[in-house]
């Protein structure tokens, strides 16, 4: 394959050292986060800083390892596939225990990771965690779907570092 400057006849820009857009060669800062990017090294994106993809498998690891942790943030993948995983999870057990009583086991031992992946998905919509008591009033879980749903702010908040 070719690079792209022999098939346009143009150099490729140059990439920023913190969000790692790519941004025209005569400019100063990036159009995306504002940093400084006049430096003359800068033609190839930088290693890491683009995050990791958030699979399902890493989704499950994540939000079990941070069980009780409700300080940070939680990307929008990483909340989402937790919540799959424990609704599969309980649909399944309610399928092979008619009892219910397996359900009832893993809805409370998935409660305080589900709770605390919702409050720093909430975090990186720049809300309090608090918000979530919302799902005490049935209409309250309309509002709480729209944020859990919205994209996170891009920048650093309160709730921490992107």
């Amino acid at each position: 394959m070719l690079p792209d400057f022999l098939i346009t006849g143009k150099e490729s820009g140059m990439f920023c050292p913190k969000c790692g857009k790519e941004n025209s060669n005569d400019v100063k800062f990036c159009s995306s986060c504002g940093v400084n990017i006049s430096a003359p090294n800068l033609v190839a994106p930088p290693t890491g800083v683009a995050s990791e993809q958030m699979t399902f498998g890493k989704s499950i690891s994540t939000c079990f390892a941070k069980y009780v942790d409700f300080k940070g943030r939680a990307s929008r993948p990483e909340f989402w596939w937790f919540y799959l995983f424990t609704v599969i999870l309980t649909w399944g057990s309610i399928l092979v225990d008619s009892s219910q009583i397996l359900s009832t086991i893993i809805s409370l031992a998935t409660f305080l990771p589900t709770f605390a992946a919702g409050s720093r998905r909430l975090h990186d919509t720049n809300k309090s965690g608090w918000w979530q008591l919302l799902m005490l009033t049935i209409i309250g879980l309309i509002p709480l779907v729209i944020w859990w749903s919205s994209k996170g702010t891009d920048q650093d908040n309160q709730y921490g570092s992107v």
